[in-house]
């Protein structure tokens, strides 16, 4: 155990307890985690799986993720995704991870796009590559902040592809942190495809309440 451990022991993403060196979330917590995870269709047509539904303690989480870059709410999130992908993606063939990209200013502003650290976490255990498949080139208003309607015009031509070579014919999981509407991930799906992928797939840490239960 490392010094500043003693003072400043791990906390578990959900509930704030600590949580002994190791451990990714307290065994309290993970008690209450779904044994399956959920799925939905997003307005592309493809499938969106996830192990959490975006409320109360996984909401908690995924905040102190997303603006104070939590590592063990990175590690604790993308074990809980690699575990929905066994269930629901293993025999899809995946052979690439990619993440839903932010601009290059917004991510030196946050310091990290939370989506990229998952997508190599879970490319990392998938064993297979993770790689930069998108670039967003435009500015656009901040999803969360618009209704259901302007959230599907807000991201169209938002994204394009950034390596061509590796999308050609390949199977692709595409990772998102939060999937409200579905409509980035969407058109993340809708670009590949049209760059000429044989199949995207998508993963969220949490969806919305407007999913299928499985």
């Amino acid at each position: 155990m490392d010094i500043l451990s003693l003072f400043f022991p791990p906390r578990c993403p959900y509930c704030g307890d600590a949580i002994p060196n190791g451990e990714t979330e307290c065994s309290e917590c993970r008690s209450k985690f779904p044994d399956e995870g959920y799925m939905r269709i997003i307005p592309s047509g493809n499938l969106c799986i996830s192990p959490f539904v975006y409320d109360s303690d996984k909401r908690y989480a995924l905040l102190r993720y997303k603006f104070r870059n939590d590592k063990y709410c990175s590690k604790s999130l993308a074990k809980q995704m690699y575990r929905v992908i066994c269930q629901f993606y293993a025999d899809e063939r995946i052979e690439v991870v990619c993440a839903v990209p932010m601009m290059k200013k917004q991510k030196r502003q946050r310091g990290f796009n939370q989506s990229q650290v998952l997508a190599e976490q879970i490319a990392r255990m998938m064993d297979i590559p993770c790689e930069e498949l998108l670039i967003k080139t435009k500015i656009n208003l901040v999803q969360h902040e618009l209704d259901r309607e302007q959230r599907k015009t807000n991201v169209i031509g938002v994204y394009s592809l950034s390596n061509v070579q590796m999308i050609k014919h390949k199977r692709i999981l595409v990772v998102d942190d939060i999937c409200t509407t579905g409509n980035t991930l969407a058109e993340c799906c809708r670009v590949l495809l049209k760059g000429g992928a044989e199949e995207v797939f998508c993963v969220a840490a949490a969806n919305s309440s407007h999913f299928n239960s499985v």
